[in-house]
């Protein structure tokens, strides 16, 4: 009696940890695909970044540039100016109380 309890506790484990695995590839996909909520434009290292309606800039939140300073962030864009474009801004956006960030998006020059 002993083993099938054990061996109904490994089998139950192991379905929740199938569980688990499962579920984050999904919550990490959600997560990429907030990248698309925003525009980034580049040339010659000066960026501005806005977001896809409804959506809007928060301008309450750390936005940082790993390759550059932050000019001033509000509602409607941040700016930021560096080198280069190139590296990853983490940003922050907003559609009424709904709110996502960090998002991290790549610079890459515009065409």
């Amino acid at each position: 009696m002993r083993v099938s309890k054990a061996l109904g506790s490994v089998v139950a484990v192991g379905i929740a940890m199938a569980a688990i695995l499962s579920s984050a590839p999904s919550q990490a996909h959600d997560h990429d695909r907030d990248e698309f909520l925003l525009n980034v434009d580049c040339h010659h290292g000066d960026v501005r970044v806005t977001a896809v309606r409804p959506w809007h800039t928060n301008d309450r939140a750390p936005w940082r540039w790993d390759r550059g300073e932050r000019i001033f962030v509000d509602e409607h864009e941040a700016r930021f100016r560096g080198d280069r474009c190139d590296g990853t801004i983490k940003a922050y956006i907003c559609r009424g109380e709904q709110c996502r960030g960090p998002i991290f998006v790549p610079v890459r020059p515009s065409r």
